[in-house]
């Protein structure tokens, strides 16, 4: 049994029904599997759900913590900017077939939507698992030299329709961006474990484009 499978029974076990939850399971894990999918995919929820787990002890409702992580990417099209409503509103479909809380879809849904801009919303609530959420996201930046290299090659196959100059200016924007802010990570764990290395390793991408 793979991670996403254990992970899933464990957030639908309140519902009796296995073939619905089995279906949709079937939906997101194709989803995931699709072509093109180099990083956006089950490798990248699977490290995020160990990521969740990890910290689970720092999080007020890992329920919907987890829910956000196996749904914030199920609709990834490098060619269309409306991807995280797409999964959100995917996300609410799925879980108000399996009758999840109405507000725990809402926050769910909520989560998904910050992963846009990676701002945390002054109306989310539970701003500290949000946080976490964020920072299970973006912790491949800290990855080691040769994991980080590989994340490049990966982004870089699901972006191949640009032509190479015009990859390299957007991502370049785009890690100068990241640098601009105080910090890359919200919390004061991930800040520890992966913040001086991600802004090194951004840093030696941004060399190379000089």
């Amino acid at each position: 049994m793979t991670l996403i499978d254990q992970k899933w029974q464990q957030l639908t076990a309140f519902n009796p029904d296995t073939e619905l939850k089995n279906t949709l399971l079937h939906e997101i894990k194709s989803a995931y599997t699709a072509p093109g999918r180099h990083f956006h995919n089950l490798d990248h929820i699977e490290q995020m759900l160990q990521l969740c787990d990890e910290h689970i002890a720092a999080l007020q409702n890992p329920v919907v913590v987890g829910f956000a992580i196996v749904y914030h990417d199920i609709i990834y099209n490098t060619e269309r900017r409306d991807n995280e409503e797409q999964s959100a509103e995917k996300a609410r479909r799925h879980l108000k077939a399996i009758n999840l809380k109405r507000s725990f879809i809402s926050e769910v849904e909520a989560f998904i939507l910050a992963t846009k801009d990676h701002v945390i919303p002054e109306e989310v609530v539970n701003k500290n698992d949000l946080a976490f959420f964020l920072d299970f996201d973006l912790a491949v930046l800290g990855s080691s030299e040769f994991a980080y290299e590989q994340y490049r090659k990966d982004i870089r196959q699901e972006y191949l329709q640009y032509r190479t100059h015009v990859y390299k200016e957007g991502r370049k924007q785009a890690m100068l961006q990241l640098l601009k802010k105080d910090h890359l990570y919200y919390t004061n764990a991930f800040r520890e474990l992966y913040e001086q290395q991600a802004r090194e390793n951004i840093n030696n991408e941004l060399a190379e484009f000089a």
